[in-house]
Order: structure tokens, then sequence, then C-alpha cells
């Protein structure tokens, strides 16, 4: 199928030339995005597997809901912490030297919760893979930018952020034949495997991360010289339609991103689009689980529909904002259906079936709306800011996975059920729609004008590829 393209986008550049585009994007996909994307995922898995080794570790070492609560969200207290020096490091030494760090301590660690005995124990070990992990999602996204235009970015995004519902899709399954096939094993329990034979490749992976990635375009040896000159006059146009709207005096000053409030609005938003996925990945095993299911490969496969309905809303609303070059009402629609089928779900009583298809309405709204909101911080913030802003965006949105996970532990205790803690949840991402729409300033939802390609296909950028 070929690609359609409007030429009027492209304004700079004959027929010949657009060709020439889009051959260079497609390549830079085919060679970038595969082992970012797979490296995506088994961060992801990291993050999923706790979810499933609930089911099993918790009985054993005595947890309650809370304490699992906590000990699942308490991980993102040191990302938070350690995220915005992580990523001016990658700006500084690369994205070899920083990915291969970050993706070696954090599946060493990974492993060795496969020894913990206790809660204490427990709540250590998940603060220091946070540590650990840091700064490797703003990494991917500031990454991303070196190597795309802005009116192609949140399609990148898109499709390196499929990776978090690729690892719970596949991940659910996977965890529960290792628990099922290696309990006992060695006189280990199924829940320590899980650690273990999941840690092991994320440690292979950094290691080849190492030897194949470049750091910057100018680096890639698989890119002509001619390629490379015209990767630079397309990214160096970007920048001039992007600047056109950005009213910086001190753009390249380190502090603007702290100093500007709007760094803390784009925050807000994407912290309350993600507390619905954070909060899916750490209690839908075990929302399943009380509805009757006992077997775990069965829990995983009911699992698999709402985020299958998470990974649809990340594309199909990713590429509608992109086509239509618009953010503000694609966040705002898809918040606010997430927000509303998550509330409904509560009403769902003992029906598995409309549990699920009601928290899979819910994901697909939640996800777009993350999808929309990541697509906005690298476009609004240049120079020197661009990595420190976007890690501060990431350090304090990610503090959901904390709330999230804690406040459905401490309601499940206190209440037996989890209805309170999703009307918070719901709620909050009806004040973010509202902030959206009111508070967010046009010049960071400002898409770079330069150019657009129509076609998801026509550059390499589609879920089919990976």
């Amino acid at each position: 199928m070929e690609p359609t393209t409007d030429t009027s986008q492209w304004a700079q550049a004959d027929a010949r030339t657009l060709s020439t585009q889009k051959m260079l994007f497609r390549k830079i996909t085919l060679r970038v995005m595969p082992l970012v994307f797979i490296a995506y995922v088994f961060a992801f898995l990291d993050r999923v597997n706790i979810g499933y080794a609930k089911l099993q570790m918790a009985p054993e070492l005595g947890l309650t809901d809370s304490q699992y609560g906590l000990a699942a969200g308490i991980f993102f207290i040191g990302y938070a912490l350690f995220e915005i020096p992580s990523n001016i490091l990658l700006d500084k030494i690369g994205a070899r030297k920083t990915m291969t760090r970050i993706m070696i301590l954090w599946g060493i660690t990974s492993a060795m919760t496969m020894f913990v005995s206790t809660a204490q124990q427990l709540y250590i070990l998940r603060f220091f893979l946070g540590v650990f992990e840091a700064g490797f999602f703003p990494g991917v996204i500031l990454y991303l930018s070196y190597w795309y235009p802005s009116y192609l970015r949140g399609r990148a995004t898109a499709t390196i952020m499929i990776a978090t519902l690729v690892a719970p899709i596949l991940g659910g399954p996977i965890s529960a034949l290792i628990m099922q096939h290696f309990h006992h094993v060695g006189g280990w329990s199924g829940w320590q495997w899980l650690f273990l034979l999941e840690a092991l490749p994320i440690i292979v992976i950094g290691v080849v991360c190492f030897f194949l990635l470049c750091d910057r375009p100018s680096q890639a040896q698989w890119l002509s010289p001619d390629e490379q000159a015209l990767h630079k006059e397309v990214m160096d146009r970007d920048l001039k339609a992007a600047d056109a709207h950005t009213s910086h005096q001190d753009k390249d000053a380190l502090l603007t991103a702290f100093l500007d409030p709007r760094v803390y609005v784009l925050a807000f938003l994407y912290f309350s689009s993600a507390l619905g996925t954070y909060t899916f990945n750490f209690w839908l095993p075990t929302t399943i689980q009380k509805m009757g299911v006992t077997d775990l490969t069965h829990i995983a496969l009911y699992a698999m529909f709402p985020f299958t309905c998470a990974a649809l809303g990340m594309f199909l609303v990713g590429r509608s904002s992109d086509l239509r070059r618009e953010r503000r009402w694609h966040y705002t629609l898809s918040i606010l259906f997430g927000a509303l089928m998550m509330s409904l779900s509560t009403f769902a009583g003992d029906s598995l079936l409309l549990s699920l298809l009601l928290l899979g309405a819910a994901a697909f709204g939640f996800s777009g709306a993350i999808i929309v909101c990541w697509a906005i911080p690298s476009t609004y913030l240049r120079g020197k800011a661009a990595p420190a802003g976007i890690a501060l965006v990431s350090s304090l949105g990610v503090t959901c996975g904390f709330v999230g996970p804690a406040l459905i532990g401490f309601v499940r205790d206190l209440t037996g059920k989890d209805h309170a803690g999703l009307y918070v949840i719901s709620a909050i991402m009806v004040i973010a729609a509202l902030v959206m729409l009111f508070l967010t300033p046009k010049r960071a939802l400002h898409v770079g004008s330069s150019g657009e390609l129509d076609s998801i296909h026509g550059t390499g950028l589609s879920v089919s590829q990976k």
C-alpha cells in the first residue's frame, strides 16, 4: 500500500526531495526503533511482573495489600528523585553509555528481588530499582527528538510507548507460565524464578545497546553524507518553525525548565493520564483473581484484553493527533472517556465480562491521552532546557506510579474493595481535562508546520513493523 502525502505541507520540497525524505525517515525508523522498542518492552516487563509475582509472593511473605501497594509504588520515588540527573548525564555522555549503565544496574537489582523475605527488604530493593532505572523513559524521548522532527515525533513516541502495552500483553502469559512451571524447581518459588529469568535479558540488551546505538545522527555511519545533510536540513527547518512559536528570551538556559510554571502543568497532565496505567499494571491481576479466576494462565489471558485496548488507544489517538496537528481536544476527550469508563467499572458487580469491557474502554481512553501528552514537551522545550525539562515533566508525573498502587492498596485493606480509589483516580483525570482546556499554553501545543508525512506507513512508524 503506497502512502499518500499532502504536498502542500511540504512547500519547500519538490516531489523528488519529498520521496527522499520519506525514505530517510523510513531508514532511520528501521535502524533506531527496533532496539529502543525491545529495550522498552523489557523495561515494562520489569514493572508488570511484580503484579503477577504478588499472587504467590504476598501469601508466602505475609504481605498485606497496603504493603504490596507501597512496595510497588516506592519504585517511583527513587525513579523520580534521580531522573533529572540521569537525563542530563545522557545529554552529556551520550545514549550508549547511559542506556548501558541503566539496563545493567536495573537488571542486576531486579534479579536480586528473588531473595527478599520481608516487606522491608522488598521496599529497599524496589527503591533502588527505581534509582537505577531513572532517566530511561525521558532519555528515550530526548533520544527520539534527535532523530525525528516535531511533526513525526508523536508517531515515533506512540510506537515506542506501544511497548508499555506489549509488555503486559505478552508479559502476563510469560510470567504466568514461569510461575507455574518453575514453582519449587531448585527449591525456589515461581515468583523467584520470575524475577531472575526476566532480569537476565535486560542485562544482555544493555550490552547490545553499547555496541549498536549511536549518540547522534551525525555519528550514524549507516547514513550517507547526503542523508545526514538532508536530515540536518529537515531538523533545522523544524527547529526554526518551532522557535517562531517560542517566546523564551533565554531558551538555552538550563534553569528555564525549572522556573517555567508551564512545565509543571505538563507534568500534571502526564501524572493524571498515567495514573490509570500504573494502577492497571500493579492491580489488574489481583482484581481478576478476586473475581473468582484462580488459574495464573487464565488471569494473564483475561488481563490481555484491557492492555490490548490500551495499545489501540495509543496508536489510533496518537496517529489522529499527528495527522490533524491537534493536541488539546485529543487529550481532553480521551482522558474524560477513560475517567468515565473507570468509574462505571465499579458498577459491574461480579460480572467478569462487563468489568473487562469497561476497563478495556477506560484503558483506551487514558492511554490515548498519555501519547498526546508526551508529544508536547519535546516540541515546547528546546536547547539546554530540553533534557532537564523533559526529565522534570517525567520525574514529577511518574510519581503517579506511587500514588495509584499505594492508594488502591490502602483502600483495599480499609474497605475490602477498590471502588473509592478508582473514583479518586477518575476525579484527578477530570481535573486534568480542565487543566488542558484552560491552563495549557497554546505554544506548548504547537506542532511543527514545516511539513508532515501523512501516512504512518510512509515513514515506517507502524506497530506492524515491530
